[in-house]
């Protein structure tokens, strides 16, 4: 990144993709997110460069930059990454936590369960773009502070991104309601339960349910819509 304007957009994008603001497949106008930022195209376009590769976009001759779109293939991969290392991290987690880091997964967990609460009070128990956006953020938080808190800042670069890739593609996995911020949110306190109880196995195998639940629940998701497009069809 050679430039403080670079940054700003890469730190931007990066963060309303995570937050499904940009649909995989829709494309990202250079001109319009450097007016947006205050900056001319040719750091967003850095940015955009940076993005790309991490996975999150690609640039296409004609078009520039287009939100990626991965197969069903590629998400299990993504999981499978995640399945072999958030486990390990979570033992790892409960060993070695501070109890300041111990205060901030439990800050974490309990942000989303403050959004959770909020959303069952709706009338339709459906997250709007906003709540989504912040149990997102909440959600990608929880994960990296336990990763943060082994020590293990290799780990800490590999897990971040492979984490982020997940939440980008959040609008081809599901929809958020009330019953499944819920379920993620008990799913997060028995991780949570285990690490401040020092219990390295408790931690990995409430994590390794986690991550397990997660993929089914996605492609579920995944099967249901390919069969509504082709009952519409």
């Amino acid at each position: 990144m050679t430039s403080t304007h670079a940054q700003l957009a890469y730190q931007n994008l990066r963060s309303r993709l995570i937050a499904g603001e940009f649909a995989p497949g829709s494309r990202i106008r250079y001109g319009p997110i450097g007016q947006e930022l205050g900056i001319s195209a040719t750091p967003v376009r850095e940015a955009m460069g940076l993005l790309a590769n991490e996975g999150f976009v690609e640039l296409v001759p004609q078009l520039g930059a287009v939100v990626r779109t991965i197969n069903p293939d590629e998400l299990v991969e993504l999981y499978e990454m995640r399945e072999a290392i958030e486990p390990y991290a979570a033992a790892k987690a409960a060993e070695r936590a501070s109890e300041a880091q111990i205060a901030a997964i439990g800050r974490a967990l309990g942000r989303m369960r403050t959004i959770a609460g909020k959303v069952a009070k709706t009338k339709n128990r459906q997250a709007g773009k906003r709540d989504t956006a912040e149990f997102e953020r909440a959600d990608l938080g929880f994960h990296m502070l336990i990763i943060d808190a082994t020590g293990n800042q290799t780990m800490v670069r590999s897990s971040e991104s492979f984490n982020a890739l997940v939440r980008v593609f959040a609008a081809e996995r599901h929809a958020y309601d009330a019953a499944i911020m819920e379920s993620t949110c008990d799913d997060h306190a028995a991780i949570f339960d285990g690490i401040r109880s020092r219990d390295p196995e408790r931690a990995r195998d409430a994590m390794q349910r986690h991550i397990a639940s997660g993929l089914q629940l996605t492609l579920q998701e995944i099967e249901s819509r390919e069969t509504n497009r082709w009952e519409v069809s």
